[in-house]
């Protein structure tokens, strides 16, 4: 399977389900989870296309985990890298989206159905956002899930630029069911590393010196940067 290119800088491998993003200097690999999910294979530099990457899903059997098919004990969500998790279905860590629906359940089941690849990068309507000059400077994917509950689209948008390094994420939703449905939590977009060997790095400081960089390594548990004064500040 040879797949099908649009600019040569996005490849849907139709046998396998697998994506692959790319330019000259990065790829971005991602497929379609057994469960119907979207698993992340890979982020890094540029590497070879092949039609098959399954061997980058990382499938093993763990003690005190929860797995999703019966007599399969090395498929777990817990363990396998995401594009966009939720919770629930075996995953029980922090989630992208965190929808209430009317009967109280906060359980998201957001399953592949199919994707689309456009020119240039889509404006993100009222929000801030990098853009292009012309569509040639930029390839586009969406992504598209359904959760059958609430009858709801989750649409996984990506923009690989011509001549960056760079891969831009974004996540809207497409209510078409009756139920009302409550966002407590929508993230851009979620990103699952190999290991934890890394460092952060953000601006913190006071007034008169907002332009303070703060490196920290990460560590085991949640890490975060926010601001309690209700907008971004001086000392956030």
């Amino acid at each position: 399977e040879a797949g099908e290119s649009f600019l040569e800088k996005i490849i849907f491998h139709k046998e396998t389900k697998k994506f692959h993003l790319y330019n000259e200097e990065i790829s971005y690999i991602m497929c379609v989870l057994e469960n119907g999910h979207m698993g992340q294979l890979y982020y890094g530099k540029r590497i070879h296309d092949k039609p098959d990457f399954s061997y980058l899903v990382e499938k093993c059997g763990r003690p005190m985990t929860s797995y999703i098919f019966e007599g399969d004990r090395s498929f777990s969500l817990e363990h396998i890298r995401q594009e966009y998790p939720v919770y629930g279905t075996t995953d029980y860590r922090h989630p992208a989206i965190e929808i209430m629906q009317e009967n109280g359940s906060n359980i998201s089941e957001f399953k592949y159905v199919g994707y689309e690849i456009l020119k240039g990068k889509p404006s993100l309507k009222g929000l801030p956002a990098t853009y292009t000059e012309s569509d040639e400077e930029a390839t586009s994917l969406d992504i598209t899930l359904h959760d059958s509950v609430m009858d709801t689209d989750l649409v996984l948008t990506y923009s690989v630029y011509e001549y960056y390094p760079v891969i831009t994420r974004s996540a809207r939703l497409v209510q078409k069911g009756d139920q009302k449905i409550r966002l407590e939590n929508v993230m851009s977009a979620a990103v699952e590393f190999p290991d934890m060997d890394y460092e952060m790095i953000h601006l913190s400081g006071a007034w008169a010196r907002e332009r303070y960089v703060k490196t920290r390594k990460l560590e085991m548990g949640t890490q975060a940067v926010q601001s309690l004064a209700g907008t971004g500040s001086s000392s956030e």
